[in-house]
C-alpha cells in the first residue's frame, strides 16, 4: 500500500515548520539597538541567538516532534501521479471507499506544478459499497477509472458552470436503453430515471454522469452519477453523493476545462494499484469484468 501525506497534511506540516522557524527569521532580520549599543555587539548577540535557534531546530527532540506530527496527519492510500490518463486531463476526482457505503472524495486540478488538490469531502456510495462486477439492482458503485460527462441538474446553473449544462425538468429521462440523457415529452416516456422529477429534488441539484458503461451493455447498470447529497439517505443505489458545495466546485472545474478533460477514479482504500492503468479498457466497465466475454464463453464461442 502506498501512503502519502495529503495536500492538507503537507500544508499543515509546512505551516508548523514555518511557525517554528519564525523566531529564527525574525532574529535574523530585525534588531533593536539601544542608546550607546555598539553595532558589533548587537550583531554578535543576534548570531548567538540564531545559533541557539538553529541548534533547537536540529535537535533530536525537534525531529521527534516532526516525526510524530507526520504520523498523526492525514495520509492517502493512493498516488495521484500514478493514474494513466489522456494528456488533456485537467480534473481528477478520486473516490476512496472507507468501508460500507462511506467514502472520502479528493478533487485535483492539473497545474504547471502537477496535480494540485482543490478540495476533500466525505461522501456516500451504493448501499453495498464498491464492486468490480456490478450488475443492475445490486446497489454497488463500480470500481475503475472513467470520464465524467453530461453536466445537468434540477437547479439553475451558476456562473462558471459548463456551457452545455442542462437544467432538467419532468420531460427529461436518463434512458436505460442508451445510458444517456434524453428529452421525452410523450405522455408515456421511455424506460429510465426521471431525473427532473420530485423524488430527486436536492439529490440531483447538480449532476455529472460518471461514465460507467458508455456502451449501455445490458444488465450492467445505467444512471450512475456523481451528485449532491440529500437530507435523508446515507447510501445510494450506486452513485456517489457528496455535499452540495463540493459538487458545485466540481461543476465549475468542469466548466473551466470542458468536456473530455474531467475524470473519476473509484476504489476501496488501499486497492488503487489495481486501477491506475485501466482507463479506457474493458468497454468502460470495471477492470477485469467482461460480461460479454463470459456470455460468449458460456455459449462455447
Amino acid at each position: 500500500m502506498i501512503h502519502l501525506l495529503s495536500a492538507a497534511g503537507q500544508a499543515a506540516l509546512l505551516s508548523l515548520g514555518l511557525a517554528l522557524m519564525a523566531p529564527c527569521q525574525a532574529l535574523a532580520y530585525t534588531s533593536d539597538y539601544g542608546p550607546g549599543q555598539a553595532l558589533e555587539e548587537a550583531q554578535n548577540a543576534e548570531a548567538q541567538r540564531i545559533g541557539r535557534e538553529q541548534a533547537r531546530l536540529e535537535s533530536p527532540e525537534y525531529q521527534a516532534f516532526l516525526d510524530e506530527a507526520a504520523r498523526t496527519l492525514p495520509v492517502l492510500s493512493f498516488d495521484v501521479n500514478r493514474f494513466t490518463l489522456p494528456g488533456e486531463a485537467g480534473v481528477l476526482v478520486v473516490v476512496e471507499g472507507t468501508g460500507g457505503s462511506l467514502c472520502d472524495v479528493y478533487v485535483y486540478e492539473k497545474t504547471d506544478q502537477g496535480w494540485q488538490q482543490k478540495l476533500t469531502a466525505a461522501g456516500h456510495l451504493g448501499m453495498n459499497g464498491l464492486n468490480s462486477h456490478r450488475t443492475v439492482g445490486d446497489k454497488t458503485t463500480p470500481i475503475g477509472v472513467f470520464q465524467l460527462n453530461t453536466p445537468f441538474g434540477q437547479a439553475a446553473p451558476k456562473k462558471g458552470f459548463p456551457k452545455e449544462y442542462i437544467q432538467v425538468n419532468s420531460s427529461y429521462v436518463w434512458s436505460d436503453a442508451s445510458n444517456r440523457l434524453v428529452q421525452d415529452d410523450r405522455e408515456v416516456q421511455e424506460a429510465g430515471e426521471k431525473v427532473g422529477t420530485l423524488p430527486y429534488i436536492d439529490y440531483y441539484d447538480y449532476v455529472l454522469d460518471m461514465g460507467f458503461n458508455p456502451q449501455a451493455i445490458p444488465n450492467q447498470g445505467s444512471a450512475l452519477f456523481l451528485h449532491c447529497e440529500g437530507d435523508y439517505w446515507l447510501s445510494t443505489s450506486g452513485c456517489v453523493a457528496i455535499p452540495r458545495d463540493a459538487m458545485e466546485t466540481i461543476m465549475k472545474l468542469y466548466g473551466t476545462w470542458g468536456a473530455g478533460h474531467c475524470f473519476i477514479a473509484l476504489a476501496p482504500e488501499g486497492s488503487f494499484d489495481s486501477i491506475y492503468d485501466t482507463f479506457g479498457t474493458n468497454r468502460g466497465l470495471s477492470p477485469g469484468h467482461d460480461p460479454l466475454a463470459a456470455e460468449n464463453s458460456g455459449k462455447g464461442i
